[in-house]
């Protein structure tokens, strides 16, 4: 069984045990707290669960939840449970900011839905937390080129990363040759490093993350009930950190010194999360090495040697004269096959001749230039940096060459773009979700009313799913729900928006239609495509749907009234007998 920490508020116990039995059949085992006021949840929230849920009340509602959770700056997602569907609609929910409303009594979207919302929160994490590391590396490029001293190197670090990560604790310690650490700076909560020892060597004080890290130079993960921070665990409990992170810092083989990082929750450091902070570490080790040493040449060669960063200088006609292994990575041309030759060499196609305009014309004059470039790498495949150049002058203050410096935001851009994608799109299906659908139909009342056109909302449910789910289990009914999908999308034109807002339930945008033939042609071609037998592996089956229809602006000029009305509609269809039409306020209809 998996593991999954969730929160319950204001949600009465039978309510928690259907919660806790449906994610039981999906192979969760969910480790429940509940919140049933103000103080409880504060409380609650000292170790932030994966998942939210919230049953509306009178006293602590929805909307108060949210509010506190916004204070705490946590982003968790929030699932309204819902006894009766009249309780609150999916927009009143959303408004409030809570992720999405179920009922309880349809268990089979639940643990689908809260997966969902997992994942995208998982991907907006690792989003923030690569934008908050690219943000420091770059930090820490301008305190090499500033050259500021040890001291402030060191300060700057430890404060910033408390400040843009929220860590609980960061110190900077270097090693001494008769084993023990010298704790530099730190940043946070400082006190808790008052009076204690650290080392590196084979002592019970060198068994901790930090002297594990100086000793076999690799990063270190611990919690503090782990058996190896025995000797620090209580002074931890007594300032709220729960995960230790420490990071060799070193040059090549050589270990320098050690950069340790204390966080409040039990699930920080992860694999990606390291990773990133190596990284970081590995510039912070150039930073230091830099500091101690003035030496301008050497300097130079050391911090562009190991910097993350492309980095290049040409002359006054745009020529490369020298760059770092970091160029040859990103861009796949090796080193003599890009000397001597123009930036053009990474020309995409992808920008028009004012853009370089403009960029000439800044550096040229004397100015820096930062802007974001799409390149080309030698196979052929794109990739996005940021790009920053600034001219160099020489003592008389003549121009005399350019830096150009490009950070690789391939997979940021790619994590945005993933981001976007989950929060308007169903993972399902691939359709529209209900927050584009609302976009999309607003967008189409604002067009129609200007040219004073009609449209028609077109709202689904599939007779016959919960059948199909129960008996041939929730694969079978996803690859259903798919191929639904695809055949309501054939039934309309490319302008036209087909969106799934959960469960077996679909909505149909049909611009420009009104109350017609070319309405009723429409609607009896998604009878019949729905009706046709879905081949699900071995066995076939059959669902059928219901349909409400409500016209603009015949039955409503808003959003919510219009998908009310349509909603409605399609009850009145279910009613009826199923497999067929409703137009709200008409009679039913019976396809042919």
């Amino acid at each position: 069984m998996t593991p999954l920490r969730a929160l319950f508020v204001t949600t009465r116990e039978v309510d928690r045990k259907r919660v806790m039995d449906a994610f039981a059949r999906h192979g969760y085992q969910l480790e429940t707290r509940h919140a049933k006021d103000r103080q409880t949840l504060e409380a609650c929230l000292g170790k932030l669960p994966r998942v939210i849920f919230i049953s509306p009340a009178a006293k602590f509602s929805v909307a108060d939840t949210i509010a506190i959770l916004r204070a705490h700056e946590a982003d968790v997602p929030c699932i309204v449970l819902l006894n009766e569907a009249n309780q609150m609609t999916l927009a009143e929910a959303m408004r409030t900011g809570a992720q999405d409303c179920v009922l309880l009594d349809d268990s089979q979207r639940l643990v689908p839905t809260v997966e969902r919302e997992l994942v995208a929160a998982a991907l907006r994490h690792n989003m923030r937390e690569q934008i908050v590391t690219d943000h420091l590396l770059q930090e820490i490029d301008q305190y090499i080129l500033r050259k500021y001293d040890l001291q402030h190197v060191v300060k700057r670090i430890c404060q910033r990363m408390v400040e843009l990560f929220g860590f609980k604790l960061v110190w900077l310690g270097m090693k001494v040759a008769d084993g023990a650490v010298e704790i530099v700076e730190s940043a946070g909560r400082a006190e808790y490093l008052s009076g204690i020892q650290v080392r590196w060597d084979d002592t019970p004080q060198g068994k901790g993350p930090a002297g594990i890290a100086l000793r076999e130079n690799h990063p270190v993960v611990l919690s503090a009930d782990s058996p190896e921070f025995a000797p620090w665990r209580k002074r931890a409990a007594r300032y709220g950190m729960r995960r230790i992170l420490a990071l060799p810092l070193c040059m090549d083989t050589d270990v320098i010194g050690v950069l340790v990082m204390y966080a409040a929750q039990d699930e920080a450091f992860d694999s990606f999360m390291v990773d990133r902070l190596s990284a970081f570490a590995a510039r912070v080790t150039v930073a230091i090495l830099e500091a101690r040493d003035r030496q301008e040449l050497r300097l130079m060669d050391v911090a562009m040697r190991n910097a993350s960063n492309a980095m290049f200088i040409t002359d006054c006609q745009g020529r490369i004269l020298w760059m770092n292994e970091a160029l040859t990575r990103i861009s796949g041309y090796p080193r003599e096959e890009i000397l001597g030759l123009t930036p053009h060499i990474f020309c995409s196609g992808r920008h028009d001749a004012s853009f370089w305009q403009e960029m000439w014309s800044r550096i040229a004059g004397g100015q820096d230039w930062r802007g974001d470039v799409v390149n080309r790498n030698k196979s052929g495949a794109l990739y996005t940096v940021t790009q920053s150049v600034s001219p160099l002058f020489d003592e008389k203050g003549d121009l005399r060459n350019f830096l150009a410096v490009q950070q690789d935001i391939s997979e940021k851009r790619r994590l945005e773009e993933e981001v976007h994608y989950l929060a308007y799109h169903d993972v399902l299906t691939g359709l529209p979700n209900r927050t584009l659908f609302q976009d999309r139909l607003q967008q189409e009342i604002i067009h129609a009313k200007r040219n004073k056109g009609e449209f028609a909302v077109l709202f689904i449910d599939l007779d016959g799913f919960k059948t199909v789910n129960d008996t041939r289990g929730h694969a079978a009914g996803d690859t259903l729900l798919q191929i639904i999908a695809q055949r309501l999308r054939s039934c309309v034109r490319e302008g036209d928006t087909v969106a799934r807002l959960g469960g077996d339930e679909f909505t149909i945008l049909l611009r420009g239609t009104g109350h017609g033939e070319g309405l009723r042609r429409v609607l009896r071609k998604i009878i019949k495509v729905v009706a046709q037998p879905c081949e699900l592996g071995e066995f076939a089956e059959k669902v059928t749907a219901s349909i409400g229809i409500s016209l603009y602006p015949q039955d409503a000029t808003d959003v919510e009234t219009l998908l009310i009305h349509a909603d409605e509609a399609m009850y009145q269809a279910k009613q009826g007998g199923k497999n067929r039409w409703m137009i709200y306020g008409q009679g039913d209809v019976t396809p042919d």
